[in-house]
């Protein structure tokens, strides 16, 4: 298996809850069973949990894939380990699983839950393995919600939300910045404006339990300027600075132009080094481990009482049982050695895929001169006039994005008031159209939610009576496409303020095709 994603957190009764260590671990599985039921049947509650089992939990909806889940229960009475998979099958680029490994961990008062995401390959064809999209499970968005719950890495509070720092809390978060026992990086964003306040909330519900998400107002900026300039860490205008905790390593930026998908670079960038830094999974090596000394004892304690009996049947039955057991272990240990070889392997060809495409970039970039787009330099919509703004999109987009006849003309009929609102919307449709190339065309979840939680766009991929009545057909270079899915600017006002854009996604072009940009096509 590929991990793609790993988390791990220490659940603790918040002050005010009262709750107990058992009744700590009986709500986080309680939440497990909710998540792992949510819009799936049969629903599986705590006490199906608690006993070793499986079972196919189908969806009861059609977007949703059925899901293969598996749990057992691993340690000791004191020290335990409930593992559970959860497999859910992926078509891209071959068969595939996409993976969730869920650990809840028990020791003593202590409760720990660890988040693994994974991709495995089940045909064997040479492509990477599903999905190139993936968020994190909301299992954890459950426990952060918790209020009788609180969730830690090491020092760490790990909530979901970010802070505001003022003036008063400047000393505080250098101090921390430059803490030794730092486990997580922090990212600092721009919180001078409502636009970064924005970034912060989006980013800190991504990277919950990856990166605590500080949000530093411009007054703050100023007291901490100089000591960040010493560490290569200052703020961009508009954007954020990710901080490892080793403060000697170069701290990536993101500048206001990369604020909207800023939140998905980091999600992939952080869960990449979560799951080198987080490496096994200690909590069930730790279940396992004190599973094997409880059998050793017990081993010995039957050993010890057949030979004082002087029962040479029962010794020998108890010698097999050991050896039988030893024999698993073995079988056991090879099954691991084999995954990690596999992983090494993996790993090995993940690093030279990216040594040889960072070379790739490198030589075209180099080839070919280009610079990263400003999208601030993109020219204003003209009331009338869609070309400037078409022009400059369908160039910097390198055909990611197109803008048919019909577009043009129909912006030129248009009456549509908003038109700083539809010029905004056409260049996220751009940077949109961009990633969806990049992705292969594929989501990796519904279009509605992708272009909703990346871009702030409001996406209807459906109409039924464009469908009804044929409105959705239209011709570009002598092939049909479908213009169903449209950004919605607005509903329920007046008729001149129902701003539309309708465009298909042509996935063998690699592109989307816009055919219409103005009011809605019917019903005004």
């Amino acid at each position: 298996m590929e991990l793609l994603y790993v988390v791990e957190v220490d659940v603790r009764p918040a002050d005010a809850s009262g709750l107990t260590p058992v009744e700590v671990r009986d709500r986080v599985t309680s939440h497990l069973a909710e998540w792992l039921s949510f819009e799936h049947t049969p629903t599986l509650t705590i006490d199906s949990l608690s006993a070793n089992g499986k079972a196919t939990l189908v969806s009861t909806r059609e977007t949703r894939s059925d899901n293969r889940v598996s749990w057992s229960i691993e340690g000791t009475a004191e020290v335990s380990a409930l593992a559970v998979t959860v497999r859910t099958e992926i078509t891209t680029n071959g068969r595939a699983d996409f993976i969730c490994l869920v650990t809840v961990f028990t020791e003593g008062a202590r409760t720990s839950v660890r988040l693994e995401l994974g991709r495995e390959s089940l045909d064997g064809v040479l492509s990477p393995a599903g999905t190139n999209f993936f968020r994190r499970p909301h299992l954890l968005v459950s426990l952060l919600r918790d209020r009788d719950l609180q969730c830690w890495s090491g020092p760490s509070r790990v909530d979901g939300r970010f802070n505001w720092v003022n003036p008063r809390h400047a000393e505080f978060v250098w101090e921390a910045i430059c803490a030794d026992g730092r486990l997580l990086p922090i990212l600092l964003v721009d919180g001078r404006d409502s636009s970064g306040q924005e970034f912060a909330r989006k980013a800190a519900g991504e990277l919950a339990g990856l990166a605590p998400v500080l949000a530093i107002d411009t007054q703050s900026q100023r007291l901490l300027l100089d000591r960040l300039d010493g560490v290569d860490a200052s703020i961009p205008r508009g954007g954020a600075r990710l901080v490892w905790p080793d403060l000697t390593l170069r701290h990536p930026a993101f500048t206001a132009d990369q604020a909207r998908v800023a939140p998905s670079q980091l999600l992939r960038m952080l869960s990449s080094v979560s799951v080198t830094v987080r490496g096994v999974n200690q909590l069930r090596s730790r279940a396992n481990a004190a599973q094997r000394e409880a059998r050793n004892k017990q081993i010995a304690a039957d050993l010890a009482a057949a030979k004082s009996q002087g029962n040479l049947s029962k010794e020998v039955e108890t010698q097999a049982r050991v050896i039988g057991e030893l024999k698993a272990e073995v079988n056991q240990y090879d099954s691991w050695f084999k995954q990690v070889e596999e992983e090494r392997d993996s790993y090995k060809a993940q690093a030279a895929q990216a040594a040889y495409w960072r070379q790739e970039a490198e030589r075209a970039h180099r080839a070919s001169g280009m610079r990263v787009t400003d999208w601030a330099e993109a020219p204003e919509l003209a009331p009338l006039n869609l070309s400037d703004l078409a022009s400059f999109l369908e160039k910097h987009a390198q055909g990611a994005i197109v803008f048919t006849r019909n577009a043009h003309q129909s912006w030129k009929r248009a009456s549509y008031p908003h038109v700083g609102t539809m010029h905004d919307a056409l260049i996220s449709l751009t940077q949109a159209a961009i990633e969806y190339r990049r992705l292969g065309c594929h989501f990796g979840m519904l279009p509605d939610d992708w272009f909703k939680q990346e871009w702030e766009l409001n996406l209807a991929s459906t109409d039924q009576y464009m469908s009804k009545n044929k409105l959705d057909a239209f011709d570009f270079e002598d092939k049909t496409y479908s213009r169903l899915p449209h950004l919605k600017l607005g509903d329920n006002t007046s008729p001149n303020e129902v701003g539309r854009v309708y465009f298909a996604m042509d996935s063998e072009g690699e592109r989307f095709i816009v055919d219409h940009v103005g009011l809605k096509l019917y019903g005004l």
